[in-house]
């Protein structure tokens, strides 16, 4: 299979809704209400082990940076410092000073699903796939130093930990070239630094949608990630990511608790 890129989008949200609008805090501040990430459309996601030939399994991974930092609302918030395209350079008042680097700062995230493949067609460019596991972290770094254009990757995992969690496995999903495919995942948030955001999403339930498509935009398919090589024959993304958290009320305020999903990105809301 000869993928030049593939774009993908990758949607996460919570199922359950919190009284408190939870904050998060950086080099601008601590803002309020926070309600997810935009991951940019140029990050990338690439295969470990894909040889549909001789293995039913295969690793798809994937490494983005925040392009923006969303309300509860789907709006963006206003961060003067955040480095919004993995270049060293701050967002708005450091590029219109020109000054690389100094006091920005960057969110990125590191995420692996295990897939197992189904079933192919005999020319290998149509597929059935399912995902059988997965896992994500996000970091926080006040070094923006997260390099995302040339062949070498790096600066994705060298930051703050601030939120992870696990993905279930899910249904048989088909994929096909360049067309491409949709998985809906879901899973839960296992850590959160509450240093960085209030109040915690550990325990949250996560649900995904990773979609494959074959929009070709500006993206050089790196060829290493953070020391770690993209390697020879392996199937290598566009990808696009859209994450949307909500934390958790108390225990006896859950039954009042409701959430309506749709579009790309998920909402969640109360309903008493």
């Amino acid at each position: 299979m000869n993928f030049k890129k593939i774009a993908a989008v990758l949607s996460m949200a919570t199922a359950t809704a919190a009284f408190a609008a939870p904050s998060i805090s950086n080099l601008d501040g601590t803002k309020t209400p926070f309600g997810g990430f935009d991951w940019d459309s140029s990050s990338a996601a690439w295969t470990s082990g894909f040889d549909p030939l001789n293995s039913p399994t295969f690793t798809l991974n994937y490494v983005g940076w925040a392009s923006n930092v969303k309300t509860t609302s789907g709006g963006n918030m206003a961060l003067g410092q955040l480095d919004d395209s993995a270049d060293g350079v701050a967002n708005s008042l450091f590029q219109t000073l020109g000054i690389p680097g100094a006091g920005s700062y960057e969110y990125t995230v590191v995420a692996t699903l295990q897939e197992k493949i189904i079933s192919c067609n005999v020319t290998f460019t149509a597929c059935q796939f399912q995902v059988v596991s997965g896992s994500f972290d996000i970091y926080y770094d006040v070094t923006a130093n997260a390099k995302a254009d040339g062949a070498v990757w790096s600066g994705f995992s060298n930051g703050t930990k601030i939120v992870s969690g696990n993905f279930y496995g899910g249904a048989t999903t088909d994929f096909q070239n360049p067309v491409g495919g949709q998985a809906n995942l879901t899973g839960f948030v296992t850590y959160t630094n509450a240093t960085f955001i209030n109040p915690a999403l550990v325990g949250t339930n996560v649900t995904s949608t990773l979609q494959l498509g074959s929009a070709v935009t500006n993206f050089a398919a790196p060829t290493s990630v953070d020391g770690n090589a993209v390697g020879v024959g392996q199937v290598v993304f566009q990808a696009d990511a859209n994450q949307t958290f909500t934390t958790i009320p108390e225990p006896a305020s859950l039954a009042l608790v409701g959430l309506a999903l749709g579009g790309l990105g998920f909402v969640a809301r109360r309903r008493k």
